[in-house]
């Protein structure tokens, strides 16, 4: 034991920055990763989120966020997050097709339109559109695409009746900003 205290000192003392130093985002089992063709792609859990795979498989997600405590079918908020593959396709006509199924999906009533500019952390544009039916209530709210060339992540804010719009939109915003796609780098390699 008296190594051990020993040793924390002189780390202590040798390396004062070290004891002082914290890392804004870390990677944990709630951090989504995925290796792509030429991109890295990191989506950090809000806080107070943790990431579901299985339950979110099931329902056709790559992957899923839901409230600490709450389970995936029941959620009030999940934030679901889908990878393809879409070499050769054009990214602006996935866009279009996939928003025409949404309006399939819900019917002629309901609205798509795009919201201010949203970025990730890497600076990347993340074209990202509201969903709304003046008349009746709508689970899914928010769809965000994502651009890395060779594939397409496609982002989906869903809630229940029992959140509000405003503060649910506020954390799917959140997770799009810190969203990460970085190269794919050799160690040594310039």
């Amino acid at each position: 034991m008296r190594n051990i205290l020993l040793a924390s000192v002189m780390v202590m003392v040798l390396c004062p920055g070290l004891s002082a130093y914290t890392t804004e985002k870390t990677l944990d089992s709630n951090t989504a990763y995925y290796q792509g063709e030429t991109l890295n792609y990191i989506i950090y859990a809000p806080n107070g989120f943790k990431m579901v795979i299985e339950e979110a498989g099931s329902d056709g997600y790559s992957c899923a966020f839901v409230p600490e405590g709450e389970s995936f079918e029941d959620a009030d908020i999940m934030i679901g997050v889908n990878f393809y593959k879409i070499r050769g396709l054009d990214f602006n006509d996935a866009i279009t097709q996939d928003t025409l199924s949404v309006r399939e999906h819900f019917g002629e009533t309901v609205t798509i339109r795009p919201t201010d500019s949203v970025f990730a952390a890497s600076g990347s544009a993340i074209p990202t559109f509201y969903i709304n039916n003046q008349r009746l209530f709508l689970p899914n709210v928010m769809i965000s695409y994502y651009n890395g060339t060779t594939e397409m992540i496609i982002f989906e804010l869903v809630i229940s009746e029992n959140v509000p719009r405003f503060k649910a939109e506020e954390i799917f915003i959140s997770v799009l900003e810190r969203f990460k796609a970085l190269p794919i780098r050799q160690l040594g390699a310039r």
